[in-house]
């Protein structure tokens, strides 16, 4: 554990953030610092198919609205206490990522983030048009709040302190899965699958279970979503959703959990930022992510790692010679 400690210094960062409410009392701070959270568990979860495994999935709100609805049905419905909606609304969601992996895997790039867009607004007008069971487009209102037995989450910073756990949690299984040999295989299918192959890596098998590992924790971060707001519509869970998701993760850094950390935590806080200047918000946000993009292709967890590498980049290319063949075509 300490060597974990020394290597992902986030899992000092994230327990340290739990002294916030001593020095802050604002409800809608940690209403945006909770949304934060949800969004790096699932940010961090899509980074496992993208960024470890470079699976180019577009549906993730498909697995985050599936995890949603299962937990807030288990619980209206069954009566089942969060503890066990939650749980059980990962696995749910863990066999229907694995179950979708089986006919999408036959595909790859393109036609794969095609197939996966095309998943993402299948389950959305499910959703929509299932309306003895989900609500239809009115949604699922009264969503208990999480019961912990001891302790019954109410307020905003009850949200936020479990939140924390469950972030910390999240990045403290995935960050140990991908030091270990099945990191390096995903990798390895990453950068070369005939390579990978080659030296023993079964690639089905791989791919299979990092989809049903991606779709369990995107289902725990819509069970905590829907027993937070208390009310889930299909709305919440469509395409857009998962642009969102997306962005966060190239804006932190694909390949690094903690960049899909940051890349969440901006992209929330960055509209409330600029709230106050109404229409001018949105372009804010927008020229945000693309000069950030421009400027650090790798990601803000790139540049974390060698701050001063994208300058000293930045100098060569302005150094380097221009090429005489293109001078000549000009």
């Amino acid at each position: 554990m300490p060597g974990a400690v020394r290597r992902n210094p986030a899992l000092v960062a994230l327990p340290l953030a739990a002294i916030l409410p001593f020095f802050v009392d604002n409800n809608y701070v940690f209403h945006i610092l909770v949304v934060a959270g949800i969004y790096m568990v699932l940010s961090m979860s899509l980074n496992l198919l993208i960024g470890y495994t470079g699976l180019f999935s577009f549906g993730h709100a498909a697995f985050y609205g599936t995890g949603a609805y299962a937990s807030a049905l288990l619980s209206l419905g069954c009566g089942l206490p969060f503890p066990a909606a939650f749980l059980a609304s990962g696995l749910l969601t863990a066999v229907f990522g694995v179950t979708v992996a089986f006919p999408a895997l036959r595909l790859k790039t393109i036609f794969l983030a095609i197939a996966t867009l095309g998943l993402n607004e299948i389950v959305r007008l499910f959703l929509t048009n299932l309306d003895d069971v989900t609500g239809g487009p009115a949604g699922l209102p009264g969503i208990p709040l999480p019961d912990l037995w001891l302790v019954r989450l109410e307020q905003p910073q009850d949200f936020y302190l479990a939140a924390i756990v469950f972030v910390t949690a999240a990045y403290w299984a995935l960050s140990n899965l991908l030091l270990k040999r099945h990191g390096r295989a995903l990798k390895a299918i990453r950068d070369d699958e005939i390579a990978a192959k080659a030296v023993g890596v079964n690639i089905t098998s791989y791919k299979v279970a990092v989809f049903g590992i991606s779709a369990f924790f995107a289902g725990l971060a819509g069970s905590f979503f829907a027993h937070y707001i208390t009310y889930i519509s299909p709305d919440s869970f469509g395409l857009s959703e998962s642009f969102a998701i997306i962005a966060m993760v190239a804006l932190g850094g694909m390949g690094d959990l903690r960049g899909s950390l940051i890349g969440a935590f901006l992209l929330c806080v960055i509209p409330e930022v600029f709230r106050s200047l109404h229409d001018f918000r949105e372009l804010i946000y927008g020229f945000t992510i693309m000069l950030i993009v421009r400027m650090l292709p790798g990601g803000i967890a790139g540049w974390t790692r060698n701050p001063g590498g994208w300058l000293r980049r930045r100098r060569n290319d302005d150094s380097r010679p221009a090429d005489p063949r293109r001078e000549a075509e000009s």
